[in-house]
């Protein structure tokens, strides 16, 4: 693919029209008309200048499917289902059905029978795919004879699984029958993150690419770069209008926006403009912007 060159005044008008898409979009109305209802003038510091992507919507608004001692599933639409696990802030996992099979993305931290579950949802055949191996995302991998990752460096398979593992390569798709899903590279949070692009309904499975309002940096400040750069060039061209993120709680679906702030707030640390407060841990720096925190470590500043 080839990368747009993302200019402010571009990405402004840009992010107005996918925003002005959504409203028309027919799928997942609740969710659409907030997203709609943003407006984007700009401030001073070149950061779009409105509220976060958030609202008083809450996954009570979608109908409520299952609900177990590790999980409670709801239907987002006809054919796509979030579980949400109990242990790691939300931990999401998502069904996706087409006419002839059906994808889970992610597998949460730890949730008995998952396979069991998600069979109650569809009787198509499921595949297993993984936007990253931390163990709040690929937990639940053991319920399954057969999954699909990144092969990254620094990336080995999650811990204890014995089943076949196959590698996903960047631009892969998988035909659900009616509904592809396609693999987009997303490293930054980890080496091997990637996006699921949904394009013929707009939207986007990012697991913990962006954060979830709470992005924790583990690779170069400039890797996250490019991927920014590269995402949003990817939702511009195939329209996607918002995507559900790795900790989705209904009010912190990842829209064009959001990408771009992140993109700003690391291309400032880079250039030396912006600088986080400090904070313990690992990830030493903390930037706050709109109610969304980078956090990075200050030896990842290249």
């Amino acid at each position: 693919m080839k990368t747009e060159k993302i200019t402010r005044r571009g990405a402004i008008r840009k992010m107005a029209a996918v925003a002005a898409g959504v409203a028309v979009s027919g799928h997942m109305p609740a969710l659409a008309s907030v997203l709609a209802s943003n407006s984007r003038p700009e401030d001073a510091d070149g950061l779009p200048q409105d509220g976060p992507t958030v609202s008083t919507l809450k996954m009570e608004d979608f109908p409520l499917v299952y609900e177990g001692p590790d999980v409670v599933f709801h239907k987002l639409d006809d054919h796509l289902w979030i579980g949400n696990g109990h242990l790691m802030y939300n931990e999401s996992v998502y069904l996706v059905e087409g006419e002839k099979s059906a994808l889970l993305i992610d597998t949460g931290t730890r949730i008995a029978d998952l396979n069991g579950i998600v069979a109650q949802f569809t009787d198509k055949p499921i595949d297993v795919a993984l936007t990253h191996i931390h163990p709040d995302h690929a937990g639940s991998v053991g319920c399954f004879d057969h999954i699909w990752m990144t092969q990254a460096e620094g990336v080995s398979v999650p811990r204890g699984y014995t089943g076949k593992v196959s590698y996903m390569d960047n631009y892969q798709k998988f035909d659900l029958g009616g509904r592809t899903l396609e693999v987009f590279y997303a490293p930054g949070h980890t080496p091997d993150s990637v996006l699921f692009i949904d394009e013929a309904n707009h939207i986007g499975i990012s697991g913990d690419a962006f954060g979830s309002t709470n992005l924790l940096m583990n690779c170069t400040l400039s890797t996250f770069v490019n991927t920014a750069r590269d995402t949003l060039a990817m939702m511009y061209d195939k329209k996607i209008y918002y995507m559900l993120p790795g900790h989705f709680d209904g009010t912190n679906a990842e829209t064009t926006k959001r990408v771009y702030d992140l993109l700003n707030i690391a291309q400032g640390v880079l250039d030396g403009k912006l600088e986080g407060e400090p904070a313990r841990g690992n990830l030493n720096r903390i930037y706050t912007y709109q109610g969304v925190r980078f956090n990075y470590n200050d030896r990842l500043i290249r």
